[in-house]
């Protein structure tokens, strides 16, 4: 099996968290590759994963990252325009000729389960496979301007690629012309070029593989109520996901501190993510940096129903949020 994560000192821990849990969890595997997107992680870092990722007996490779500007071809204004995850982007370029299938993570997951299945099953005439987002396509025209409603839209934080045809097809291609066609302004980064110009080609699994936060700090009734998906899964499906989790992904979320690595994280797997944190080099959590304004944001969200916060909620984001001059520059 071969893995993608990107990561900077920053994220570090964040990213040996997630490397240990996939490794604890799929010991079924002969080989494990986990490929790195070097964002300047320290040499003493480097040191510290590689000595992780020896203990178990898989292999490690870390990638210097070119400038955005060189990989796509277009003078973005800084590094981080196209956003901190753009070498998912650029993974046919990144990662050696020998890789045909790739598994991209965010370093902000958890692999609770093994992965044999997802590795191995037939993406058919597929690019990519991935969970769907909770998006209203419609509320969003102005930014979605490339999908239709009844298109479906995945979350990013995790994706398995069939690199074989990403490169038989020119998929690096068509992002970079995407991004010069659009002045490099794109709403939500790779994970709208990659669902874009692959649109049609993308397979939908089961949320299970991608299990993110929302997921757990919503009714299923109130998650609908916010959000208005054009596409989305079942309550028995969203169920499923969260009682059975293969990876779940800490997504950032105004209603729940998401942040297992963060003490006083409420998110209910947190106990679940220090324990594989504490098998890493880092195990001390980090400390809840939010100032008072935020904290007391927070505690009257919790003080409403959540249905009422719910209803609001949808207000923001389906009607005032899409509406508002954007521009990721």
């Amino acid at each position: 099996m071969n893995v993608f994560y990107f990561s900077s000192d920053l994220f570090i821990s964040v990213l040996a968290t997630s490397a240990v849990s996939l490794m604890e969890n799929n010991k079924s595997f002969e080989e494990i590759n986990i490929y790195i997107g070097d964002d300047g992680i320290s040499n003493e870092n480097k040191e510290k994963f590689k000595e992780i990722v020896s203990s178990y007996g898989r292999n490690v490779d870390f990638i210097s990252l070119p400038d955005p500007s060189e990989l796509f071809d277009f003078p973005f204004k800084d590094r981080y325009q196209i956003g901190h995850s753009y070498p998912r982007m650029a993974i046919d370029i990144l990662l050696p000729d020998t890789v045909d299938k790739v598994l991209c993570l965010d370093s902000d997951t958890l692999i609770l389960n093994d992965l044999s299945e997802l590795w191995n099953m037939n993406l058919d005439r597929n690019i990519m496979a991935g969970v769907i987002d909770c998006m209203n396509l419609s509320a969003y025209r102005k930014q979605f301007k490339l999908f239709n409603d009844d298109e479906f839209y995945c979350n990013a934080g995790m994706f398995l690629v069939d690199l074989k045809k990403w490169r038989e097809e020119k998929i690096g291609n068509s992002i970079r012309k995407c991004i010069n066609e659009n002045n490099g302004n794109i709403f939500f980064f790779e994970q709208t070029l990659m669902n874009y110009v692959c649109r049609g080609r993308v397979l939908m699994l089961h949320p299970k593989y991608n299990t993110y936060t929302l997921f757990y700090a919503f009714k299923y009734e109130n998650l609908l109520k916010w959000r208005k998906p054009t596409v989305f899964y079942s309550e028995k499906e969203v169920s499923e996901a969260v009682a059975n989790p293969y990876i779940i992904h800490f997504t950032r979320n105004f209603y729940m501190l998401s942040r297992p690595w963060v003490k006083g994280c409420d998110h209910p797997m947190t106990n679940t993510y220090i324990e594989y944190k504490k098998k890493t080099a880092w195990i001390e959590l980090d400390e809840d940096n939010r100032n008072q304004k935020q904290k007391n944001k927070y505690k009257l969200w919790h003080i409403l129903p959540q249905e009422a916060v719910c209803v609001c909620a949808s207000f923001l984001y389906n009607s005032v949020r899409p509406r508002m001059w954007w521009k990721n520059e």
